[in-house]
């Protein structure tokens, strides 16, 4: 009697053991699965600051064109890239010896309350002077079917305030700021993109700066 009462028990407990182990399992291979996706955004933001630099070192007017992909890394969906030059150096801790600014490509993802959280693992640095300038305005017919924002957020965010997190000191809304943006909101019908950048030239202050035009499409369009 008592090994027949004990059977049950040890068929529930090695249940109970097989579902953990199960779980423990799945959730290590998502976790697995989520490092890759993001080692290869990675590549892909390092894809573009190459190209960025390539351009931003080159004269007028020099073009290069890549395709970019904003991926769904598990539980951590990319919906925002930003191209964005900080100002103050407490901003630029993943840019080795940039003292009094950077260059950044910072991909964000975005929660269900709409708030921001940027992938720091997958953020390149553009090894550019922050004396360039950069600009959505006047692309090719074809290359104009996507908008960037010249602010921490698409042009799609209502409260870029609260939803980026940005505090006043750095980025106050205004034309003069010292910190720059570029930002691009995942169109909700594809994840991957060609972007073209153009070397051109820009006047600021009486002075000639350098400008990247930054032209951006789905890349099947």
């Amino acid at each position: 009697m008592r090994g027949q009462t004990d059977a049950p028990i040890a068929l529930f407990v090695a249940v109970i053991i097989l579902a953990v182990s199960m779980g423990l399992a799945f959730s290590l291979m998502n976790q697995t699965n989520e490092s890759k996706c993001i080692a290869q955004l990675k590549t892909e933001t390092e894809k573009l600051q190459s190209a960025m630099l390539d351009v931003a070192l080159a004269s007028p007017p020099t073009s290069r064109t890549i395709t970019f992909e904003m991926p769904r890394c598990g539980d951590i969906s990319i919906e925002v890239m930003q191209i964005v030059y900080y100002s103050e150096p407490e901003y630029c801790r993943l840019c080795p010896a940039h003292y009094g600014g950077c260059w950044q490509i910072v991909p964000i993802s975005v929660d269900k309350e709409g708030k921001y959280s940027i992938v720091s693992d997958a953020t390149s640095c553009i090894q550019m002077a922050g004396q360039i300038h950069l600009t959505n305005e006047n692309c090719e017919q074809g290359w104009n079917a996507l908008s960037l924002n010249d602010e921490p957020c698409p042009e799609s965010e209502p409260d870029c305030r609260s939803a980026s997190g940005i505090s006043e000191n750095v980025w106050s809304g205004r034309e003069d700021d010292p910190s720059r943006w570029l930002t691009l909101g995942r169109d909700s019908s594809t994840r991957i993109y060609k972007i073209r950048l153009t070397k051109g030239t820009t006047l600021r202050g009486g002075k000639e700066l350098g400008l990247i035009k930054v032209c951006v499409k789905p890349a099947n369009a």
